[in-house]
């Protein structure tokens, strides 16, 4: 969207401003989310005295069949499925 604004919007009213400040503008924005994305990701996996963050994120993969195991069959006492070996299938 800043993009698209940048190059819509900006470039057409303002060519000499979009000129000399757009590749500076283009880099910062990507500079800004790397910067944000670590400053995120240290402050929240530092351990702070037992701080837990408690959201959907965080609990579903001990939900439903990442949990525990959820088998739609039970394992025969062969120990597979499928024919016997050495039977013909195809007769």
């Amino acid at each position: 969207m800043v993009a698209w604004f940048s190059f819509q919007f900006i470039r057409k009213r303002y060519m000499a401003f979009w000129a000399k400040y757009n590749y500076v503008i283009a880099a910062a924005f990507p500079a800004g989310i790397a910067l944000a994305a670590l400053v995120i990701f240290f402050c929240l996996q530092i351990p702070k005295g037992g701080l837990s963050i408690e959201w959907w994120g965080n609990d579903v993969v001990y939900q439903g069949c990442e949990g525990e195991a959820c088998v739609r069959f039970a394992i025969p006492d062969k120990g597979y499925f499928g024919p016997d070996p050495n039977t013909n299938s195809f007769s």
